[in-house]
């Protein structure tokens, strides 16, 4: 064969075999695997995945740490969990990184969990974007009820200008809610010496708090038949026929969905508190005001110790909390944000100090949180979610968990009876660490 011919045949034996090694298809992605229990998935998702989702990279680019790898490489796995990341134990983690606008840890996200206490949050949300004429003094509602004759048990005193002053100053800090009784007690009418009726308009707020600052149940439950009751407009609520009659339950319920943009697809059970109706209390059982009362529709279910004959009620997600959290976050409403964070900020000993407060107070930064703690079915659940600020970045952490004290230790670290942590950090406040440009 002439020279030339020679390389001619090269050639396109070249260009043949670089055109098929350039045609030939990508590896697909590893499905994600489905919760189980199984829920529906919501209609769209407001925020990137966590970066345990496969992205697209390149050689320009260093890909970020895969941090929910990391979480789960500390955590106890079992290859016969049915959650959908295996985890031995029943426990759901979802981190954000507010600042810039990233998910950073995704553990059985999407798998329904009992909330516990930490609805209350949520709950505390719902009355204070619901009943403005109790506490915005700025509001046009406050001020008519202020002036109400009739609401002031007709004391012309209790609706003076020196008197809306007073009041306006006192309710404007939402610390001062914890001592309403002796405020309005000290600045109550009095003719001739004698005391007057109290101005109890405002007794309310006081509720508000203990059910925040202390975790109090009974208050809870007043806050949201009072809110119900006095505030809610349940016409303006999407509450469908099968959840049945509006009531306390369902309308808190329905706030929280369109506060938090909280979507189901059809003829899906919806989460939610499915009822609030009685409490233990130093071992007795304490009946609630919203006694009676349930959502028929918030009858999806938490799966415990992935026993199928082992369910209950009054369950969110991790992404669900995350929902009403960023929601809250980004509310433009200034007035009501400042003032649900104010409260969510109160850190004191009992029951409502939870781990995210125990890990403020550890590395000097500042929780936004309500946590929950309760006995369940010879298990205990415990719970924390909120916004945590800290060298100047802002996250949201959600954990939720059933029965899994190993896996609570992991994340967080132990902490003794005053809240002191005995142990190394968690893993939560490494992460933390790691994240800090």
């Amino acid at each position: 064969m002439p020279p030339m011919n020679k390389f001619a045949v090269l050639l396109i034996l070249f260009f043949l075999t670089t055109s098929t090694l350039a045609c030939a298809p990508t590896p697909a992605p590893d499905a994600t695997p489905t919760p189980c229990p199984t829920p529906e998935p919501t209609a769209s998702t407001p925020h990137p995945t966590a970066d345990s989702t496969p992205r697209a990279t390149s050689t320009a680019r260093v890909s970020p740490p895969n941090h929910t790898e990391a979480f789960l490489s500390s955590l106890l796995l079992s290859d016969g969990s049915c959650h959908p990341q295996k985890t031995a134990e029943d426990i759901g983690v979802y981190i954000y990184d507010l600042t810039n606008d990233r998910a950073l840890v995704s553990i059985n996200a999407d798998v329904p969990f009992q909330f516990a206490s930490a609805f209350k949050a949520p709950a505390m949300v719902y009355f204070l974007s619901s009943c403005r004429h109790i506490w915005d003094s700025s509001d046009a509602a406050w001020q008519d009820h202020f002036h109400n004759l009739e609401a002031a048990e007709n004391i012309e005193y209790y609706v003076s200008p020196e008197y809306q002053q007073l009041v306006s100053e006192f309710l404007a800090d939402p610390r001062n809610w914890k001592n309403v009784g002796d405020f309005f007690s000290e600045h109550r009418y009095s003719l001739n010496g004698a005391g007057g009726d109290i101005d109890q308009r405002y007794f309310v707020l006081e509720k508000v708090y203990s059910m925040i600052a202390q975790s109090a149940n009974l208050a809870t439950a007043d806050i949201l038949q009072f809110t119900f009751e006095n505030c809610v407009d349940a016409s303006q609520l999407k509450i469908d026929e099968p959840c049945g009659e509006a009531n306390a339950i369902n309308s808190f319920n329905a706030w929280f969905n369109q506060f938090s943009q909280i979507q189901y697809p059809d003829n899906t059970p919806l989460r939610g508190l499915y009822e609030y109706g009685s409490v233990l209390v130093n071992g007795e059982e304490l009946t609630l005001p919203t006694h009676g009362q349930r959502d028929l529709c918030a009858v999806q279910t938490a799966t415990l110790k992935c026993d199928p004959f082992s369910i209950a009620y009054n369950v969110y997600t991790p992404r669900d909390l995350f929902q009403f959290y960023d929601a809250l976050y980004h509310l433009r409403d200034e007035r009501l944000r400042d003032t649900a964070l104010s409260l969510l900020q109160v850190d004191e000993a009992g029951p409502a100090r939870g781990n995210l407060k125990n890990l403020a107070r550890t590395i000097h930064a500042v929780s936004f949180s309500k946590n929950g703690q309760a006995f369940y079915n010879n298990g205990s659940i415990h719970t924390d979610a909120g916004i945590v600020r800290y060298k100047g970045r802002e996250y949201i952490i959600v954990t939720l968990s059933f029965n899994a004290l190993d896996s609570m230790i992991r994340l967080y670290g132990s902490f003794d009876s005053k809240g002191e942590l005995v142990s190394d950090p968690g893993l939560i406040q490494n992460l933390l660490e790691e994240t800090l440009p």
